[in-house]
């Protein structure tokens, strides 16, 4: 008689169920974006890195960036659960691993939390930002965000602005704690000058193409669609390179040449750009999903690229390091 109970697929348990439902590999590409926004905005005033010793306000805005995205592939996943049921019946909703009622419970308390530890930030050391309470109001705008994609517009045209939004705000996130903008800093919005909305702008820009792309990457794609998204990916990448035409800025293009930003750039982007014709001339969701995979590791160099050109080497790989973690945890979790 045969022994059938090697070929059984046990459940997982609570804690990798819950890493899953997280996304736990794409959390280090919003790390990515809260270190990027901190540094740049901090090297400006160089006195806060003076080391590698990170002060506790940055730990403050990495846990509220941590928290509000986890909090979104959870809700992602909450109000999927009919659809996951059908197509993805192993992830954990509708596998009973985590019931849908503690999902729910769980992604508006991160939120919440998120909003507090973003707040918090603005006043471990009050004299180090010049709006202590700015982080506070951009994580609440950013949770927002959260919310109407992920109950709201996930199926309609607006879904991939409001996720590049998110990434949008992430960034301002990081750069919240800035001390006060130089006199001759051109025009700003709530105390952002015209360089920190262009390189959050440009990373979120870029996400709105890469949700394009990935918007039917588990059936057949759309060309146009993929076409539309690559092109989008392309102007948020532009978007990166017009930095050094709107200086000056907080975001003070010190370590690297114009031309060498715009080297680094170029060459980031042809690895994407091969993934990216790939997947448009041979539709199989295999090659549109090898390229959104890429798209998302493509966002910490982009990142690390202007971390790089503003702060210099040894901050620009402290993000780069964060693709271990991010490459390790894909080995047994997905990220998409």
């Amino acid at each position: 008689m045969e022994d059938n109970s090697q070929s059984e697929v046990l459940p997982d348990p609570p804690w990798l169920a819950f890493c899953k439902l997280c996304r736990l590999p794409n959390l280090f590409t919003a790390w990515a974006d809260i270190l990027a926004g901190f540094f740049v905005v901090s090297f400006y005033s160089s006195e806060r890195l003076t080391g590698l010793d990170f002060p506790v306000e940055l730990v403050c805005l990495v846990i509220a960036s941590s928290l509000i995205y986890s909090a979104g592939m959870v809700l992602n996943d909450y109000y999927d659960r009919e659809i996951d049921a059908q197509q993805r019946p192993d992830r954990p909703i509708p596998s009973g691993a985590i019931s849908a009622p503690a999902a729910l419970s769980i992604a508006y308390g991160m939120l919440v939390a998120g909003c507090l530890f973003a707040l918090l930030g603005g006043y471990a050391y009050v004299d180090s930002a010049a709006i202590p309470w700015r982080g506070g109001v951009v994580a609440v705008v950013l949770s927002l965000c959260v919310i109407a994609y992920d109950a709201v517009l996930k199926r309609t045209a607006l879904a991939p602005w409001i996720m590049g939004s998110c990434r949008f705000f992430n960034i301002l996130l990081g750069m919240s704690l800035a001390q006060d903008l130089p006199p001759e800093a051109s025009w700003q919005v709530f105390s952002y000058d015209a360089g920190q909305l262009l390189f959050a702008g440009g990373i979120g820009l870029y996400i709105v193409g890469v949700t394009w792309f990935a918007r039917t990457e588990a059936v057949a794609s759309d060309q146009r669609m993929l076409i539309a998204g690559g092109l989008l990916m392309l102007a948020g990448i532009g978007m990166l390179a017009a930095l050094p035409l709107v200086q000056p800025s907080v975001v003070t293009l010190a370590q690297l040449t114009p031309s060498g930003l715009w080297g680094i750039l170029v060459l980031l982007s042809l690895v994407l750009a091969r993934r990216a014709v790939i997947a448009i001339t041979r539709l199989e969701p295999q090659n549109v999903q090898l390229t959104v995979k890429q798209a998302i590791l493509s966002l910490i160099f982009y990142d690390a690229a202007i971390t790089l050109a503003v702060c210099g080497t040894i901050w620009s790989v402290t993000i780069v390091a964060l693709l271990l973690p991010m490459l390790g945890l894909r080995r047994w979790m997905y990220s998409t």
